[in-house]
């Protein structure tokens, strides 16, 4: 039997994970394998650590609302979200559902999604968040595709992107982004 290729990450003293090296299908590219879903103990550290890094940086004045892109930020921004008791958080989905309100769409280039795909926001979601100030919450940030979208997404419904929260920003993308708090910068 092959050995799998692994890549050990650190996150924090109390925060390791061996992810496994996959190839990405219809491509050549290969990359570790983040997930969070599933992973009760990653999410809630994570969350933790990322609690802990928007108080160094005194950003929880910064926002009223989380906001999250399905579907692996889900648990995280729940985790982040029952750590700072925000009763609620909304999720951008990536397609419309049939109980949506006035969905409001947007195109978005995604790699790991495989190219194009549709940002959804429910209008009720929108009334919740027209007029506040907004984090966003991710697992991983590569090349910015989706949270480029997810923030025009969010402007166009009149809400403020003002801190953008991820698990890992990955240094072969190219995005940056001063709002932008993360654990880890790594080329996985």
């Amino acid at each position: 039997m092959k050995e799998r290729k692994t890549f050990e990450l650190i996150l924090a003293d109390d925060l390791k994970r061996d992810l496994p090296v996959v190839k990405l299908r219809g491509t050549n590219q290969e990359v570790a394998s983040f997930v969070m879903l599933g992973d009760v103990e990653l999410n809630k550290k994570c969350a933790v650590h990322l609690v802990h890094r928007m108080k160094e940086k005194d950003l929880l004045k910064e926002f009223d609302y989380l906001v999250t892109v399905e579907a692996k930020g889900i648990t995280l921004c729940h985790e982040i979200a029952a750590l700072l008791e925000h009763p609620r958080f909304a999720v951008i989905r990536k397609s419309a559902k049939k109980y949506m309100q006035k969905p409001i769409m947007t195109p978005s280039d995604s790699i790991t999604s495989g190219g194009d795909q549709t940002l959804v926001l429910d209008g009720l979601d929108i009334e919740r968040i027209r007029g506040k100030r907004v984090c966003i919450v991710e697992d991983v940030i590569s090349t910015g595709g989706s949270i480029t979208a997810a923030c025009d997404l969010l402007e166009a419904v009149g809400a403020e992107v003002t801190v953008i929260a991820t698990v890992l920003l990955l240094e072969g993308g190219n995005f940056r982004d001063s709002r932008m708090i993360y654990l880890k910068e790594a080329d996985v």
